[in-house]
C-alpha cells in the first residue's frame, strides 16, 4: 500500500475528494501512525492521542473536495494536526485556567501525572504573572489569589474601579499570549521532529 501512495498520492487524493472511502482508508492508515505519535507526544496520554489522530482526519474527510487544489498533501495534513494540536493544547489551559485550586488526594503520598502537569503549568503560570507590569500584577495578584473584588482593591491600590478592572482584563490578555506561546512552542516542535 506504501506504493500506492508514493506513487499515486494525486490519483488517490483525487478518489478521496470524489468520496471514495477505500481510497480516504490507504491515506489514513498510510499517515495515522504519524499523527498519533505527536498526539502522544504532545498529551502523553493514548486516549487524546486517538482523538487527535480521529478529529484529523474527520476534517480531512469534511474538506475532501480541496484535495484536488493540494499539491503538498503531507504539508497541508501537518497543518491540520498543528491546528488541531494547538486547539487541545489550549482547551486544555483553559480549563487549568478556571481552577481555583488543586485538588490534593491524602490519602495517596505518591504523585500523579496529573500532579506533575499541575505543578508544570502552575509554574508556567506563576513565572507569566511575574512578567506582569507591577499594577496589572498586583490587581492580578488581589483579584484572582486572594478573592478581592475591584472596588477594594481599587480602594487599597488608590485607583478606581474602571482602573482595577482594566488592569486586571489587561493582565489576563498578557497571561493567555504567554501561555499560547509556550504551547505553541512546543506544537510546533512535536510537528516538525514526529509529523516530517
Amino acid at each position: 500500500m506504501e506504493e500506492i501512495i508514493v506513487h499515486n498520492e494525486k490519483d488517490l487524493l483525487h478518489r478521496v475528494a470524489e468520496g471514495d472511502e477505500a481510497a480516504f482508508r490507504v491515506v489514513y492508515d498510510h499517515y495515522r501512525k504519524k499523527i498519533y505519535t505527536l498526539g502522544l507526544f504532545l498529551t502523553k496520554s493514548e486516549i487524546p492521542a486517538q482523538e487527535l489522530v480521529q478529529d484529523v482526519f474527520l476534517k480531512v474527510w469534511e474538506k475532501r473536495e480541496l484535495l484536488r487544489e493540494i499539491n503538498y498533501f503531507n504539508a497541508w495534513l501537518r497543518t491540520i494536526a498543528r491546528n488541531t494540536a494547538i486547539n487541545y493544547l489550549r482547551a486544555q489551559a483553559v480549563e487549568k485556567l478556571g481552577l481555583t485550586h488543586l485538588t490534593i488526594n491524602e490519602s495517596n503520598n505518591c504523585l500523579t501525572e496529573n500532579d506533575v502537569a499541575d505543578r508544570e503549568y502552575s509554574q508556567l503560570l506563576e513565572t507569566a504573572v511575574r512578567l506582569l507590569p507591577p499594577q496589572q500584577q498586583k490587581v492580578y495578584i488581589l483579584h484572582r489569589k486572594q478573592g478581592l473584588p475591584h472596588e477594594v482593591i481599587a480602594g487599597q491600590l488608590n485607583i478606581s474601579v474602571l482602573t482595577s478592572k482594566k488592569y486586571m482584563k489587561l493582565a489576563l490578555h498578557s497571561i493567555r499570549i504567554f501561555l499560547e506561546r509556550r504551547m505553541d512552542n512546543v506544537v510546533w516542535l512535536a510537528i516538525y521532529f514526529y509529523v516530517s
